[in-house]
């Protein structure tokens, strides 16, 4: 997979992620882990701003993991990247 497909997968998933009420932020977390929180109800995926687009594939795909996604459509790249 080159670049711009990585990039491409990534929005996908940076909507997906919404559409599941997962708000994803990018950060500088010089000394903290990207991963997922709730705050005040709400539940963020924070990420760190420098990691490479692998890095943050693989983010989105353990955030995604525990979803149902049965019912949701999803562009086959997607659905090829998310599956076991």
């Amino acid at each position: 997979m080159d670049t711009q497909d990585k990039e491409y997968l990534l929005k996908m998933l940076e909507q997906l992620a919404g559409r599941l009420g997962i708000q994803a932020r990018y950060e500088r977390l010089p000394d903290s882990k990207s991963g997922l929180c709730v705050l005040r109800g709400t539940t963020y995926l924070i990420i760190d701003a420098d990691l490479p687009v692998e890095d943050r594939l693989d983010l989105f795909k353990r955030a995604l993991s525990g979803h149902d996604l049965s019912a949701v459509y999803l562009p086959p790249v997607v659905r090829d990247f998310l599956d076991p």
